[in-house]
């Protein structure tokens, strides 16, 4: 169990602490680091600045948010959209959606982290929170997202939804220096993750933390996460494909409240072995797929490759892992050593 818990924790790092509100400011649907607005959003203890702050039309075009915090960011209650949009630059988030209605489609989000990226846990490409007390509605279709240095996508915080759908995701794993996660849902959120490719989440160093292409987080004190459809997905390279994780209040077994995830229908990779500290100091945790819930179901999955099949030895390999699940369905899952 404590492996469990020492892995989910790392990986809850990646969760977007924001908050406050900020006046209207002025619209532009290109803009460079020559102005950088305040969105009153406090991280670190730092005051979050944006290149483009609640704009009233659709984001198009270059966002170079190099020297702000934020590339684009949408205030509570706002409506909308980023389509055919080149964003990069900015250091803690791409778009942040902060109990709004937003749309971010077929876009190039990339870049978004320190330079170069390093361990600091922040830096993620399209946030969705509840920060503002109001939950963020809205969908993440058809992306490009890139070169992150906490996360690809996050949805967080309660009745906060969307549909996650048709994305490129791509880490920067194997690396030392952070445990990335590609797609995350957490703390009260529901969504649906269908279609996406999430590749080379893949964490190397010492911190006790496994990176997942796909997590759902949730319990540990906050809201847990239910009934989110994970389906139609193609990971490969990522330490944890695919990890669903909802427990009690005290983090220590899984979740007395039914969360009735549903894992379906995806293909899940990886032919090597990367990670050192996933399960402890020296021992390494890979899984295609992991489940620490109640009456969560995995069905007609594919697994394959040395990277999840199990092995004597140091390093913990699973092609399907569901130690401490309760009541959870497994059923109809091709595995395999080769893919």
């Amino acid at each position: 169990m404590k492996r469990l818990w020492l892995t989910a924790l790392g990986a809850l790092a990646a969760l977007a602490c924001l908050g406050g509100t900020a006046s209207a400011s002025t619209l532009l649907n290109e803009a460079s680091a020559a102005s950088c607005t305040p969105t009153g959003l406090m991280r670190d203890g730092n005051n979050l600045t944006a290149a483009v702050y609640n704009p009233q039309r659709a984001v198009t075009g270059t966002v170079d948010a190099t020297g702000c915090n934020i590339g684009v960011y949408f205030a509570p209650s706002s409506h909308g959209r980023v389509l055919h949009a080149n964003v990069f630059g900015a250091n803690y988030f791409g778009v942040v959606n902060n109990g709004g209605d937003v749309t971010v489609r077929s876009s190039q989000i990339h870049d978004i982290g320190e330079h170069p990226l390093n361990g600091t846990q922040h830096g993620i490409a399209v946030a969705f929170v509840r920060d503002s007390g109001q939950p963020s509605t809205g969908s993440v279709s058809q992306n490009g997202i890139t070169h992150y240095q906490k996360g690809g996508i996050v949805l967080s915080g309660p009745n906060t939804t969307g549909k996650i759908t048709g994305n490129e995701v791509l880490g920067e794993g194997p690396v030392s220096y952070i445990a990335q996660n590609g797609i995350q849902v957490s703390a009260g959120a529901h969504a649906q993750v269908k279609n996406n490719t999430v590749n080379r989440n893949s964490y190397t160093g010492s911190g006790g933390a496994s990176s997942a292409g796909i997590l759902i987080f949730g319990g540990c004190g906050q809201e847990l996460v239910t009934g989110t459809l994970v389906k139609g997905n193609s990971l490969d390279g990522n330490d944890v494909g695919i990890w669903a994780f909802d427990a009690d209040p005290a983090c220590a077994n899984a979740s007395p409240t039914p969360t009735n995830i549903k894992i379906e229908r995806n293909h899940v990779s990886n032919n090597a072995v990367n990670n050192t500290s996933g399960w402890g100091p020296g021992e390494g945790y890979q899984a295609g797929i992991a489940d620490f819930g109640n009456s969560d179901s995995i069905l007609k999955n594919s697994v394959c490759g040395a990277g999840y099949t199990p092995t004597p030895g140091p390093n913990h390999l699973y092609y399907i892992d569901i130690t401490g699940a309760i009541a959870p369905t497994v059923t109809g899952n091709i595995t395999s050593a080769t893919c």
